[in-house]
C-alpha cells in the first residue's frame, strides 16, 4: 500500500513472460507483504488471480466417430497486481514450485488464488497437483482447492457475476474492464500457436479484472481472511452479528442479548431426519409460470406490476414457525384439519384423488413436487389434472390449491405443526438496516458499488435460510464421486452448531408466503392473466383490477405496523427514503410501465414493446444485447454489415 492508503500493484503495468520469473517476481513483491491470521493459519495478504484460455475441437477415431477434446494454449497468473504467463502446464507447475519456495508457503502459510468459475479450470488441473483439501458444493463445482501453501478459491461463488459485470460495474478503487470481443473463440488454438497483441491483452485483462476485484474486497472487508467463501457469507455474518449482539456495547449486554438467543435457538431444533426430509420437500422456489390462456400469443395494452421486495417483505411482516414440531400424523376430521390450517404453521403430506382443475387460467402444482398415478395431464410442468397425486404442502400451499383445483377425496399424512410467531426482532432489524441502505443508495453517484453490495445483500438474506442441513459429499481422489450423507450427524451437527442464528422451517415459509401473495394476485386476474415470475404479474385490463392492488397495499401497511407495534421498532424503518426523500414502503405492489405488445412461449421466455417502439426481451440463455439488433435488422431487412445497423447496436 502507498502513503495514501492505495493499493500499489494498481500501478504494475508489465506483462511477464515465464523466462522473466525473477522480474515478475520483483515487481509483484516490491514492498513487504501483510501476513494476516485466520482459521488458524497464515495468509499473504495480497490478491492473486490464475485463469486459462482453451480451445476445444474434434477428432475423428479409428471407429469413424468424433470425440472431443479441449486443450489449455495460455495461463495467466497474477499477484499483487503483476501478471505472467505461460504457454504449458508443465511451465505453470514448476512456477507454482517456485513461487511456493520463495513465498516460504506450506499448508500453514498459504497464499490465497482466485479463479473465475474454478470448477472449469479444476477440470484441466486436476490431474497435476496432489491436493490436500477440496470443498465442493456441486459435483465438479469446487469452492476451494488446497494444494499445499496454495489455495485456489472459486471467486464466481463470491461474485455471483460474471467477470465482464464486475468490471463495467463492481471496480470503482481500483477500475480495469473485461476486454470483451478481443478474442475470437472460434478459432482453434494450442501452446505454439501465435498471440496477437490484441488477444494477449483480453487474457491478461482477465487476472487483472480479479485481482481488482479482490484488491477492493480485502480493503472493504479488512483483510482477505476476512472475505467469505460464498456471497451469503455476507448477509449470513452480518445478520449472526446483529443477532447475537444486537450492537450491544458493554460485555455485559452482550453476554445477555447472546445467551437469549442461543435460548431461542435451542428451542428451535429439528426433531429427526423424517422431519428435516418433509421440509426439504415442502421447500419451493417463486412461482415462474406463462397463462395457458395467452400464451403464444401477441397481447396487446399489457400492464406489468411488481411485488417490492417480495422475500424481505415476507421475512418481516408475516408468520413463522417458532417452536419445535408437534407431530399430529395422519388425519381424517375435516374440522379438526381446518383448525389447525387457520392456528398453527402446518405441513403435510396429501394425496388427492380425481384432481381437477375449478379455473382454466393457471394450475399452480409442480409436476416435479408431485407423485402421480393414472392418467395425468399437464400444462408445460403444472398439473392440469390427475387420477391421483401426492405431494407436501404448508398450510398456504393448500389455501391456494383449494382456489385452483377440485377433487373427490384427500388424505392427509404426516402432519406437523408448530406455533405461530414472527422472526426474531434482532433479525427483523438487520433486514429494515439492508433495505433502508439499498433504498437510500440506490442511484446516488459515487455509491455505486454500496448499492450493489446491499442489495446484493438482501437478495441474499433470504438464501441463508434455506442451504440444505443434510447434504452428500462431493470428493475427488483422481475422480469426482458423491458420498452419501450421515444424515443423524449432520442433522445433530445443525441442532448444536454454536454459531446457529437461523431454523431451516423459516426458509420453507418465507417462498410460501411470497408464492401465496403473488397467487392472490394471479386469482384476481383470473382470465387477464398473462404472466407471472416470482414477484411479478403481467396482464391484460389492468384498470379493472386496481381495488385489487389498493387492498393489497393497504393490509402491507397494517402488517408492518402490526410487526412494529409488536417489537416496539419505529415504523420508518420500514419505508426509508430514496435519494430524493420520497418514502419507500416495502412490500407494495408497484405500477411498471405498460406495454404496447407482449408476447410469452414460456417461463423467462417473453419479448415485448413500448408504446414508443421500444423493444426489449426476457429469454433464459440468450444475451438481448446482442439478440434485440438481430431481430430488429431481421424484421426490417436491414444488412447486419451496413451503418444503420451498426446504429441500431448502439
Amino acid at each position: 500500500m502507498s502513503e495514501k492508503g492505495k493499493w500499489k500493484g494498481y500501478q504494475n503495468g508489465s506483462v511477464w513472460e515465464i523466462s522473466q520469473l525473477t522480474d515478475f517476481l520483483d515487481e509483484a513483491l516490491h514492498n513487504d507483504m501483510d501476513i494476516v491470521k485466520g482459521g488458524g493459519i497464515e495468509v499473504l495478504n495480497v490478491p492473486a488471480s490464475f485463469d486459462i484460455e482453451t480451445s476445444s475441437f474434434k477428432l475423428v477415431n479409428k471407429d469413424g466417430e468424433e470425440d472431443k477434446f479441449a486443450t489449455m494454449y495460455i495461463w495467466q497468473f497474477g499477484l499483487n497486481g503483476s501478471v505472467i504467463y505461460g504457454r504449458a502446464w508443465e511451465e505453470f507447475i514448476d512456477f507454482c514450485k517456485q513461487l511456493v519456495d520463495y513465498l516460504h508457503l506450506s499448508f500453514h502459510r498459504r497464499l490465497l488464488i482466485y479463479v473465475h468459475n474454478l470448477g472449469y479450470e479444476f477440470q484441466f488441473m486436476q490431474k497435476w497437483f496432489k491436493w490436500d483439501k477440496i470443498f465442493a458444493i456441486k459435483n465438479r463445482r469446487p469452492v476451494y482447492a488446497i494444494s499445499g501453501g496454495l489455495e485456489f478459491r472459486c471467486s464466481l461463488f463470491l461474485s455471483n457475476y460474471a467477470l465482464a459485470y464486475i468490471g463495467d460495474n463492481l471496480l470503482h478503487t481500483y477500475p480495469i474492464k473485461k476486454l470483451v470481443g478481443n478474442l475470437d473463440y472460434s478459432k482453434n488454438r494450442h501452446s505454439k500457436t501465435p498471440l496477437t497483441d490484441k488477444e494477449l491483452a483480453y487474457c491478461i485483462n482477465d487476472v487483472k479484472v480479479v485481482m481488482s476485484y479482490i484488491q477492493e474486497k480485502i480493503e472493504q472487508d479488512g483483510d482477505i481472511t476476512k472475505i467469505p467463501l460464498t456471497n451469503t457469507g455476507y448477509v449470513r455474518n452480518y445478520c449472526r452479528e446483529e443477532c447475537f449482539f444486537e450492537g450491544c456495547k458493554s460485555e455485559k449486554e452482550r453476554q445477555k442479548v447472546f445467551l437469549n438467543y442461543k435460548s431461542l435457538m435451542k428451542s428451535l431444533t429439528i426433531t429427526d431426519k423424517e422431519e428435516y426430509q418433509q421440509l426439504h420437500r415442502g421447500f419451493m422456489g417463486g412461482f415462474t409460470h406463462a397463462g395457458c390462456l395467452h400464451a403464444n400469443k401477441i397481447c396487446y395494452n399489457v400492464g406489468s406490476a411488481d411485488l417490492t421486495s417480495s422475500y424481505p417483505f415476507a421475512m418481516l411482516a408475516q408468520y413463522y414457525p417458532m417452536s419445535k414440531s408437534e407431530y399430529i400424523g395422519n388425519i381424517s376430521e375435516a374440522k379438526l384439519f381446518k383448525y389447525y390450517l387457520e392456528k398453527y404453521c402446518c405441513i403435510f403430506d396429501i394425496q388427492f384423488v380425481n384432481l381437477r382443475p375449478k379455473e382454466e387460467f393457471e394450475n399452480p402444482l409442480s409436476l416435479s413436487r408431485c407423485v402421480t398415478s393414472g392418467k395425468v395431464v399437464t400444462n408445460n410442468g403444472r398439473i392440469v389434472s390427475a387420477d391421483e397425486c401426492k405431494t407436501t404442502l404448508t398450510e398456504l400451499d393448500y389455501d391456494t390449491i383449494s382456489k385452483f383445483y377440485t377433487w373427490d377425496s384427500y388424505k392427509i399424512m404426516n402432519l406437523r405443526v408448530y406455533q405461530r410467531g414472527y422472526l426474531p426482532k434482532a433479525l427483523i432489524l438487520s433486514i429494515l438496516k439492508l433495505y433502508e441502505d439499498k433504498t437510500s443508495l440506490k442511484g446516488v453517484i459515487g455509491k455505486e458499488v454500496e448499492y450493489l453490495v446491499s442489495k446484493n445483500m438482501i437478495n441474499a438474506a433470504f438464501g441463508m435460510m434455506v442451504t440444505a442441513i443434510i447434504r452428500d459429499e462431493f470428493c475427488f481422489d483422481g475422480k469426482w464421486h458423491k458420498e452419501k450423507a450421515d444424515e443423524i450427524s449432520q442433522l445433530t451437527a445443525y441442532n448444536k452448531n454454536f454459531n446457529r442464528f437461523l431454523f431451516y422451517a423459516w426458509g420453507v415459509w418465507v417462498t410460501a408466503h411470497a408464492r401465496h401473495n403473488l397467487f392472490s394476485a394471479i386469482y384476481e386476474f383470473g382470465e387477464d392473466y398473462i404472466y407471472s415470475d416470482t414477484d411479478s404479474i403481467k396482464g391484460i385490463n389492468f384498470e379493472s383490477h386496481a381495488k385489487y392492488f389498493e387492498d393489497y397495499n393497504n393490509k402491507v401497511f397494517d402488517k408492518l405496523l402490526q410487526m412494529c407495534n409488536h417489537y416496539g421498532i419505529p415504523f420508518s424503518k420500514c419505508q426509508p427514503l430514496t435519494k430524493n426523500g420520497e418514502k419507500k414502503l416495502i412490500g407494495l405492489w408497484e405500477m411498471e410501465k405498460p406495454y404496447a405488445s407482449f408476447k410469452t412461449v414460456g417461463a423467462k421466455r417473453y419479448i415485448y414493446q413500448y408504446e414508443d417502439g421500444f423493444v426489449n426481451m426476457t429469454v433464459s440463455g440468450i444475451n438481448k444485447k446482442f439478440a434485440i439488433p438481430y431481430l430488429i435488422a431481421k424484421w426490417n431487412d436491414i444488412d447486419m454489415n451496413s451503418e444503420e445497423f451498426k446504429t441500431i447496436k448502439k
